[in-house]
Order: structure tokens, then sequence, then C-alpha cells
């Protein structure tokens, strides 16, 4: 069982961070939202949620991926789409998926890692191509499925 789910908020689909604020209420975990900005009144009232935490880091880039990283501990489960935090929280025993349902380990991190740098590589040559970032019912469901399981290790 997870004791806290950090969440690196800036990036999750509206959709998940909703999801996830009504399932953290009663739960056993604490859930902590990590952004540059106050992302609790846009998914539902903070104070309604005494399991909920929202942290607010500086508005400066990777501030809340810095301070996820400081502060998550073996236990944790960390949900973020920064594929280098991944890493990072996987060499400190962390637990790490996305908000697709894509649960983090050592082979598909480092699968992750040379992908994003094959596509830094060709966007840097002008061979990128604007991938479109669409979040449904599908990914949605996986989300959902993946956490769930993960949930209860």
């Amino acid at each position: 069982m997870k004791e806290r789910v950090l969440v690196d908020a800036d990036s999750c689909a509206k959709r998940v961070r909703k999801w996830l604020m009504a399932r953290a209420k009663g739960s056993a975990y604490e859930l902590i939202f990590a952004a540059n900005r106050d992302l609790s009144s846009a998914d539902s009232p903070a104070g309604q949620n005494p399991n909920f935490k929202m942290i607010v880091c500086p508005a400066q880039s990777q501030a809340a991926d810095n301070w996820i990283l400081a502060n998550a501990a073996a236990g944790d489960l960390v949900i973020t789409r920064d594929i280098p935090l991944a890493s990072s929280l996987l060499e400190k025993g962390v637990a790490a998926m996305n908000d697709f349902g894509k649960v983090f380990d050592k082979q598909k991190i480092e699968r992750a890692l040379k992908e994003r740098e094959l596509s830094l590589q060709m966007s840097r040559l002008g061979l990128g191509t604007k991938k479109r970032d669409s979040y449904g019912q599908k990914e949605f469901e996986a989300f959902a499925a993946a956490f769930n399981k993960i949930i209860q290790e």
C-alpha cells in the first residue's frame, strides 16, 4: 500500500487530477499536488479533502519537479509525464507512472529516455513532427486501472 501519491500537477490531465482528489477522500494515503500555481481550486475545494495538500512552487522551470524529487521517498507513488524526473525517482526507489497508465520500470524508462533524446535530435534538425496530445476515455481508463493496481502494492 502506498503512503503518499505525489502528482506533477502542471502536466497532469485535469480529469485525472479531479479523479485523484475524489479517490483520496477517506483513503489511507496522502495526495500531494506540486505545481507552479494553485490547481486545487480548479479541481475541487482543497478544504473538503483532509488527505490533500497543494504545494505551490516558484514560477521557475523545473521547480515542481525539483520539489517532488527532493520530497519523494520509497513507498510513494509519483504521477508525472516528465521522463527524466521519472528516471531519477526510480533511482531513489520511488514508484512512478504517467497519467496515461504507463508504469515505469528500469527497462521502460531507458527506452523512454532514448525515444525522448531521438525526438529532441529530430526536432533540432527540423525533422520533428508535432504530436497531438489527446486524452480521452481510453487513456483515462488505462490510467485508472494502472493506478488502482499500483496503489495496492
